[in-house]
């Protein structure tokens, strides 16, 4: 035991010294981790001042609860890690295990997992098919609540030349848990397959897409303004790059979605993006050329453009009043011919019709004599 602390004093930092048979003397026994509950926790004898809870040789917390137990707020289900506790006071200690135990090749696994959020309601996860993998492995992927351990396979897989899960998309990004863990298991007939993970917290892994400058300008003014969309970032940093003519481009470094550009010229501009708190960057947006300043030569040819548009309405009302003018001198020269009467037809429709009434007399009548017709002469 001895030799131990002299072995830890003489150590700058907590190495791999793992006490593999425990001390009777020792003040922590049974160390073991409790994957559920994401802590480390053993048992304690004595009186110690402080414990320190160290993975792979890094400080990470300190134990709660009177020293009973160190909690972590992520737990690796697939990567075997060195857990190691160490007392900040008294004799040096320093004990240790390693979690999760060790199944399989992990040369089989999936290798290099990677995960990002993109166009806003998407996540895709990629990984590489292990070196050593037999050649019936075949992938899945699952997002697994980070406290509830619940998990749900990736609906929408995409496949490699041979047949293997190498990507997979999840598109309900609004309803998911802001952190998760991320597991990609390998099964085959012949081997067993550990598994890959990774912890993601989604807003970390959001590539935004760059923005669409949209403007107006002038010759002395110009004004541009965009607008970037995201579930999980609300403020911005930009860097806006702008080239007036020939001549080198510049960047302003902005937190506004808007820029005012005086004595604008013809330029172009691009936009890229990033979370206030984010440390990526989007891709440049597509080069946007803005013609504020038209010129002499652009000038003239408005103005030329304007005139024959006037001039020709001017020959279409020109035009109009000649065919009118001749319409009217053609009516004078060639006057309609006057329709003829029908004396018979025409007196009969002008005359009036009186109606007659045999039962009345009027005082109008007209005598009327009796002839008799003798004969014929």
């Amino acid at each position: 035991m001895a030799l131990l602390w002299l072995a830890v004093c003489l150590t700058s930092s907590v190495s791999g010294l793992l006490q593999t048979e425990e001390d009777p003397d020792s003040p922590i026994k049974n160390l073991r981790m409790e994957p559920g509950e994401k802590r480390l926790t053993w048992d304690l004898h004595g009186n110690v001042s402080e414990i320190m809870c160290f993975i792979n040789s890094k400080f990470i917390t300190k134990a709660i609860n009177n020293n009973r137990y160190c909690q972590f707020q992520v737990l690796s289900s697939c990567e075997v890690k060195n857990f190691t506790v160490s007392l900040t006071k008294g004799p040096p200690f320093l004990m240790g295990i390693q979690y999760p135990l060790q199944e399989g090749n992990p040369g089989a696994s999936a290798q290099r997992l990677d995960c990002w959020v993109h166009d806003m309601d998407f996540l895709t996860c990629s990984w590489e098919v292990g070196r050593e993998a037999p050649s019936d492995i075949q992938y899945r992927l699952y997002r697994q609540h980070l406290w509830t351990r619940r998990e749900q396979e990736c609906p929408h897989y995409e496949r490699d030349n041979r047949g293997k899960h190498v990507r997979c998309h999840f598109n309900d990004v609004p309803r998911l848990e802001k952190q998760l863990q991320i597991l990609v298991r390998g099964t085959s007939q012949r081997a067993t397959i550990p598994c890959s993970d990774r912890t993601v917290e989604l807003s970390e892994i959001e590539k935004l897409n760059p923005p669409n400058i949209t403007g107006t300008c002038n010759k002395s003014y110009s004004m541009m303004e965009w607008k970037v969309s995201s579930h999980f970032n609300r403020r911005y940093e930009y860097e806006l790059q702008i080239q007036k003519g020939s001549d080198p481009a510049y960047t302003e470094k902005l937190q506004e979605n808007f820029f005012a550009l005086y004595n604008p010229g013809n330029y172009m501009a691009r936009l890229k993006v990033k979370g206030f708190f984010r440390n990526t960057w989007s891709e440049w947006s597509a080069p946007q050329h803005f013609v504020c300043d038209v010129g002499e030569d652009v000038q003239r040819r408005d103005w030329l453009l304007s005139a024959l548009g006037v001039l020709a309405t001017l020959l279409v009302l020109g035009l109009a009043v000649v065919l009118c003018g001749r319409y009217s001198v053609l009516q004078k020269l060639f006057p309609p011919i006057p329709h003829m009467k029908d004396p018979t037809i025409d007196n009969l429709q002008s005359s009036k019709l009186v109606a007659w009434e045999a039962s009345r007399a009027s005082r109008e009548d007209c005598p009327v004599a009796e002839v008799q017709v003798l004969g014929e002469t």
